[in-house]
């Protein structure tokens, strides 16, 4: 795995890595406010030479003493100091006891001794360790050797005695809760990326490609969280998975073009891939596309088109295998395309046998001469070998992967099921593909892209414009004051079709000319006569006011008003509709 793969895992996995260190941080936090405070008191002991009038005696003198320390602070948590203390104390102390609570250091490079005591009454744990100070320095003196006048060499003084601390010393709250929180972080990302190199189930396009050894991906299709139409092209297909299926579509017609594969067996690994959806949505395809369609049910074991679809199950492929129908008397219609279906039938007792026979290479057959697509719904192949046997009556195999269903080695194995018997494999179509994230391949596309369409006015859903027709009837509308006459034209109020022409050829020519002056506004409503009026021109065999011929019975329009764009109260312009 890559760095970039790595960093995937941890973001598909942030969820278990953020619970994993709040519950280490809760653990270590819990512990802490379990754990009873304790106070810790400090008191020092400066260690001095009593000897030495000049300077050479005196640094020889701290040399002695330095290297005396050590075994001054070892003397603090030894009987010789501590019981003395603990019968000061009283008789429920020991000496031992108190080993446990004293604690002595010296900072490097000085002659001073800390003596800190660790106990859960800060009252006590200063004056204990006031006491191991007077108790350290009667010791050194006693243990000193004595200078030629009589007097101790080395003398302990106290130059700093133990006061009542105010706060606790341990537990530490914050820092224990940080700490736990670190160690469970660190914890659930070692345990994630160990999980993401033991897992081996398919995730995304990517890991499928790795596997797939060279063989194209045809498509993806997304998981839906919800419950979705069962054939999308047919029931909702302005939908994301529809789109998905015209794309796998797309591809398996252009895999091979010099070859196209009219018989198409889909399979899968294991069970519960998609591969009998898969199956049925892309027959449902390529008949949307035009094409006459059979969908065959060839899984002997677990049949499920019939019951998808809400076909009759009584009779099938199996009736015609034993020679007890035909197929063309079996198939079923589905949808308004070419989608013909033929389901399984009844169950039968030995499914390869029946899957390998002559009878089935022979109905394909019939199948391939009376469709232009045949696509058969196969088992998996690595239960069963019936879709292995049914590669070598087609002319290729779709296998379907289904995203964190299907492990690599179960995908390899059935790939050398598949070259074992040089079946033709076509292509992959990954199933329950991830809409987002590293491994998403949609984002969706629809027309309605508003979550709230009753609070957003913008998100309202607007109902097709009903169009008129170019070579349909055309309404007649009655000018102002007068009644439209059954078979008679009616004059002004004529509703223009386009390009201005009254209406096709197959409506009667009108007897009269209508009057001049009325212009028709847009919608068939006769406007006003306010134009001026137009001057005739002689038809055809009458004279003019010259006495010449006319060139044809029509009328020379005088000036048309401005055309005004009709407004609807509700919708408003028919600009600002389109808009």
């Amino acid at each position: 795995m890559e760095l970039v793969e790595y960093a995937n895992v941890l973001r598909r996995r942030w969820a278990v890595i953020v619970c994993t260190a709040l519950v280490g941080a809760l653990a270590a936090f819990g512990w802490a406010w379990s754990t009873p405070p304790s106070y810790t008191a400090t008191a020092k002991v400066y260690v001095s030479l009593n000897t030495g009038d000049s300077t050479s005696d005196l640094l020889q003198g701290s040399t002695y003493v330095k290297n005396l320390i050590e075994s001054y602070a070892a003397l603090t948590d030894m009987p010789v100091v501590l019981d003395p203390v603990a019968a000061d104390l009283g008789p429920e102390w020991t000496g031992r006891e108190l080993a446990a609570a004293v604690s002595a250091d010296s900072p490097l490079n000085t002659s001073i001794i800390e003596i800190k005591v660790d106990d859960g009454v800060p009252e006590r744990a200063a004056r204990i360790a006031n006491a191991v100070a007077q108790q350290l320095s009667t010791t050194v003196v006693d243990l000193s050797p004595a200078t030629p006048t009589g007097e101790q060499a080395i003398a302990v003084t106290v130059v700093s005695s133990a006061e009542v601390p105010q706060y606790p010393s341990a537990p530490r709250t914050r820092l224990l809760t940080a700490a736990g929180g670190a160690a469970g972080l660190a914890l659930s990302v070692v345990l994630v990326l160990l999980w993401a190199v033991l897992d081996t189930r398919i995730r995304s396009a990517q890991e499928l490609e790795m596997v797939s050894e060279g063989t194209a991906l045809l498509g993806s299709i997304p998981v839906v969280k919800r419950k979705a139409a069962r054939v999308p092209a047919t029931h909702d297909p302005l939908s994301t998975r529809a789109e998905a299926y015209r794309r796998v579509q797309t591809n398996l017609s252009f895999v091979d073009v010099t070859t196209p594969a009219r018989v198409l067996v889909v399979t899968s690994s294991i069970p519960a891939e998609g591969k009998s959806t898969t199956a049925i949505n892309l027959a449902s395809t390529f008949a949307e596309s035009g094409s006459r369609v059979l969908l065959i049910d060839s899984d002997m074991r677990r049949p499920s088109i019939a019951a998808a679809l809400g076909l009759e199950e009584a009779a099938g492929l199996t009736t015609a295998l034993v020679g007890r129908s035909t197929m063309a008397d079996l198939v079923q219609r589905y949808g308004p395309g070419g989608l013909d279906v033929l389901p399984l039938g009844p169950m039968p007792p030995n499914p390869h046998q029946l899957i390998a026979s002559d009878a089935t290479r022979a109905l394909i057959a019939a199948a391939r001469a009376a469709y232009d697509v045949v696509i058969i719904d196969a088992p998996p192949l690595l239960p069963v070998s019936d879709a292995a046997v049914l590669s070598t009556m087609a002319d290729g195999v779709v296998v379907v992967a289904g995203a964190r269903r299907v492990r690599r080695q179960q995908l390899t194995q059935a790939l050398r099921a598949l070259a074992g018997v040089e079946a033709r494999v076509l292509g992959f179509i990954m199933t329950f593909a991830p809409r987002s994230g590293p491994g998403g391949t949609y984002y969706g596309y629809s027309p309605h892209r508003r979550r709230w369409p009753r609070l957003l006015p913008s998100a309202r859903r607007h109902e097709p414009l009903d169009l008129p027709s170019t070579t349909g009837t055309i309404s007649i509308v009655p000018a102002p004051g007068k009644e439209a006459v059954p078979g008679r034209y009616p004059g002004a109020g004529v509703v223009p079709g386009p390009g201005g022409i009254p209406g096709p050829a197959s409506m009667p020519r009108p007897a009269s000319v209508p009057p001049a002056g009325v212009v028709p506004r847009p919608g068939g409503i006769p406007g006003p006569g306010n134009a001026s009026t137009p001057s005739a021109v002689p038809g055809p065999g009458s004279a003019g006011a010259n006495g010449a011929p006319g060139p044809g019975g029509r009328l020379n329009p005088g000036p048309v008003p401005r055309v005004v764009p009709p407004v609807v109260a509700e919708l408003g312009t028919a600009d600002e509709r389109a808009g």
